[in-house]
C-alpha cells in the first residue's frame, strides 16, 4: 500500500513539473509590477524627441510606427488626441512617470516622460531575442485598446480582458487615478513582437520593459529537469519491483 500511495506521488510531482503556465495577464492600478525572469530588457523612451514617427532603436528593441496621426506616436504631455498614463496617486492626486522603468513619480503632468499613443494606426514594438514576458503602464484604459503577440497562439489582450483583471479600476477611458494600471503579461510561447491598436481615439502606453521568464515547461531548468527525471526513475523501478512481486 505504501508503494502504492509512493508511486502515485511521484507521478503527480513529474505531470505537474510537465504543465506549462499558459497564457497571464497580471494589473495593478498603483504599485508597479515588472516583468517575470531575471536580466529584462529596459525599455525607456527618455532621450528620444517626441513627435517623429520614424523607427526608435536601442539595445535590444526598436519601435516602429504605421499609421498614426500627426499629434500621436512617441509623446509627451497632454492634449486632446491623447492623455498621460497615471502611475500613482498622492493625496488624491495623479503621479506620473518621470522616465523609464524604476523613475520616480511626479504630480507635476509637465515632469512627466515620453510615452506612446497609436491614434488610428499601430505601434509595433520589435525584440531583438525571443521574450516571454511583458511589461508596460497601459494609460486610459478603454475596450477598444489592444496589444497582439507574435508568440505560436498570436496571443490578444484586450483592454476589457485589463480592466477585469485591474482590481479597483474606476471606468473606461478614465484619465485620473484609477483608470490605468501596471500590465505584466506572460505567454507560454516565445515572441518577437507586440503590437498595439485601438479602434478608439487613442492607445497610451508606457513599454517598460520584457524578458524571458526562468522556467519553461518544454525547457526546465537544470534543477526541475534533474526532480523530474528522478521522480521517472522512481516511477519506474515502483513499476518494475511491483510487477516483479506479482509475478
Amino acid at each position: 500500500m505504501f508503494r502504492k500511495i509512493l508511486g502515485t506521488a511521484v507521478l503527480s510531482t513529474v505531470l505537474s513539473l510537465g504543465i506549462a503556465e499558459g497564457n497571464t495577464i497580471s494589473a495593478s492600478l498603483f504599485s508597479p509590477l515588472a516583468p517575470a525572469g531575471s536580466s529584462p530588457i529596459v525599455i525607456d523612451l527618455t532621450g528620444f524627441s517626441a513627435g517623429p514617427h520614424t523607427a526608435l532603436s536601442a539595445s535590444g528593441y526598436s519601435i516602429s510606427f504605421d499609421a498614426v496621426g500627426i499629434d500621436q506616436g512617441l509623446v509627451q504631455g497632454a492634449d486632446a488626441s491623447h492623455a498621460v498614463p497615471v502611475g500613482g496617486v498622492n493625496g488624491g492626486l495623479a503621479e506620473y512617470m518621470t522616465g523609464g522603468f524604476g523613475s520616480s513619480l511626479s504630480t507635476n503632468i509637465g515632469a512627466s516622460g515620453n510615452y506612446l499613443s497609436t491614434g488610428p494606426g499601430t505601434i509595433t514594438i520589435n525584440f531583438v531575442l525571443p521574450q516571454t514576458s511583458f511589461a508596460l503602464l497601459w494609460g486610459s484604459i478603454d475596450g477598444g485598446n489592444l496589444l497582439q503577440f507574435n508568440d505560436a497562439s498570436n496571443f490578444n489582450v484586450t483592454g476589457t480582458a485589463v480592466q477585469a483583471a485591474a482590481a479597483g479600476f474606476v471606468g473606461k477611458g478614465f484619465q485620473g487615478p484609477g483608470g490605468s494600471a501596471y500590465v505584466v503579461v506572460n505567454t507560454d510561447t516565445p515572441f518577437t513582437t507586440v503590437m498595439a491598436s485601438s479602434s478608439v481615439i487613442s492607445f497610451e502606453l508606457v513599454p517598460i520593459a520584457a524578458s524571458t521568464t526562468p522556467f519553461d515547461s518544454n525547457n526546465p531548468e537544470p534543477a526541475g529537469f534533474a526532480l523530474m527525471a528522478g521522480g521517472i526513475l522512481l516511477l519506474i523501478a515502483y513499476r518494475w519491483r511491483s510487477t516483479k512481486c506479482v509475478s
